[in-house]
């Protein structure tokens, strides 16, 4: 998916979840229960050992979910990447500007966006192209940085991600400041109602975080 599709995507869809679990039967049910609450725009996270094959799997289950598109988060070097993005992935997040996956990304037309904590960052991850970029650890950084972004460099589409509350007040915040969509993970996903399987009961959860979302954009 190139860049612009998705930055239209999420202009439409306004919360991007980001997941990671070492069971395989967890992602599966999680990624139905965003699903189903109304998610079209997922990142699953490369964190663990058998991340790759988990990611593989929700792949080969694709059908189940045939408008969502899946990319992946946390890479930091240009194999990974493509191993990837080979497999499927929409597309790439990664905590800070990796320059090589950058112009990979870049020349093969897929969606890459870097993590970003300084003005200089945001315009190197422009020069090579990025036309999104990620705020992280968003909660640290704070909403006034997205407005400085959109003042100095308003080229770039924002995505904040850590820490982000799905409540009205906290989506508002941030929308306000003119990103066009937010990345949420421990804030959307609770982990009790994981543990007790209660998928209904996240969907619900995301059903609200994503009213929310278009109730302050």
């Amino acid at each position: 998916m190139n860049i612009e599709t998705f930055i239209s995507r999420t202009d439409q869809h306004k919360i991007v979840p980001v997941f990671y679990h070492s069971d395989l039967q967890t992602c599966i049910d999680v990624v139905n229960a965003a699903y189903n609450g109304g998610v079209r725009t997922f990142e699953f996270v490369d964190r663990g050992a058998n991340a790759i094959d988990t990611f593989r799997e929700l792949m080969n289950r694709k059908s189940k979910w045939p408008d969502l598109e899946i990319g992946i988060g946390t890479i930091y070097d240009l194999q990974t990447a493509k191993e990837y993005i080979n497999l499927g992935a929409a597309f790439v997040v990664s905590p800070c500007l990796v320059a090589e996956v950058a112009i990979h990304c870049r020349d093969h037309n897929v969606s890459y966006i870097p993590g970003i904590a300084t003005i200089k960052e945001a315009f190197d991850a422009s020069t090579l192209g990025c036309k999104m970029i990620k705020i992280f650890p968003a909660n640290v950084i704070g909403s006034a940085f997205a407005k400085a972004i959109t003042s100095v460099l308003p080229q770039l589409a924002i995505m904040p991600t850590g820490g982000i509350e799905p409540s009205a007040s906290g989506l508002k915040e941030w929308f306000d400041a003119g990103v066009n969509c937010v990345g949420m993970g421990s804030q959307l996903f609770d982990k009790n109602k994981i543990s007790k399987k209660d998928y209904a009961g996240l969907s619900n959860d995301i059903v609200d975080a994503i009213n929310n979302a278009n109730l302050v954009k």
